[in-house]
């Protein structure tokens, strides 16, 4: 009686505790022939609390650092990083407006990234002559927070023009042994509202899948396996252990409860 108690327990503990290498495992696809993956890129829409880099040149020198806030702040000797970028760059308001020098308030919500270059190009027509001045306007990074099971939760800055879900969690040091990468929670801000959505990790062809890049101000949720809940283990070698834990103090009660009716 002792001995099938013991089995049962070992079996069903291993059964529900140690966590399947296909749980575990990126990208994962058929071995007998490899993957064309279709990228889908999309123009990122500006929203509120974005911060855009804007930088004006000309062969006019004296006016075009009247629209450059980092020509100043070279100047001022600050050094370069986060606070910078947020100094330097324009913080799109809650009402989608962002306040440039001379030009005054412009609206950018939803527009992309050339539509904005077009549009205060056209508003320094009347300063310059239009084939004599140059607007780059970029995102000062993507801005994002990761939650949840990872091993470095918290808030991150990629310095680029896009990135992809892999290179937002390696910052966050990757998902643990116990997150679920088969449904991995992403919130986003769009113009109708928040927004949320999964992706399977575990599966090659999301890289196919629109969400596949991260935008600014996205919230990466990655939500635990069941087995975090069982405290089982997540190794079979863990649960194995913790298994002949639980046999041995289930035979203990057991011979003790017989003693006391004997």
């Amino acid at each position: 009686m002792i001995r099938k108690i013991a089995i049962s327990i070992c079996v069903l503990a291993f059964l529900s505790g140690c966590v399947p290498t296909k749980r575990l495992t990126y990208l994962q696809e058929s071995e007998d022939t490899g993957s064309q993956y279709n990228l889908q890129r999309t123009n990122y829409k500006v929203q509120p609390n974005d911060i855009l880099s804007i930088t004006i040149r000309s062969y006019d020198l004296e006016t075009s650092q009247l629209f450059n806030r980092n020509d100043v702040n070279q100047q001022s000797g600050l050094q370069a990083g986060d606070i910078l970028f947020y100094l330097q760059g324009y913080s799109v308001g809650l009402d989608g407006n962002i306040e440039l020098p001379v030009l005054g308030s412009i609206s950018v919500l939803y527009k992309e990234i050339s539509e904005i270059e077009s549009l205060i190009e056209d508003g320094l027509s009347e300063y310059f002559d239009e084939e004599a001045v140059f607007v780059s306007v970029q995102l000062a990074g993507i801005r994002y927070s990761v939650v949840g099971e990872v091993n470095n939760p918290g808030k991150y800055v990629i310095y680029q023009n896009q990135a992809n879900i892999f290179e937002a969690l390696a910052l966050a040091g990757d998902i643990t042994t116990v997150g679920d990468r088969q449904r991995v929670m992403i919130v986003r801000q769009t113009n109708e509202g928040a927004k949320s959505f999964y992706l399977d990790l575990t599966d090659s062809k999301v890289i196919n899948n629109p969400n596949y890049f991260i935008y600014p101000n996205d919230v990466i949720n990655v939500q635990p396996l069941p087995q975090k809940s069982l405290g089982i283990g997540t190794t079979g070698f863990q649960t194995f252990t913790q298994a002949l834990s639980v046999v041995a103090s289930t035979i203990t009660l057991i011979i003790a409860i017989n003693s006391l009716n004997n």
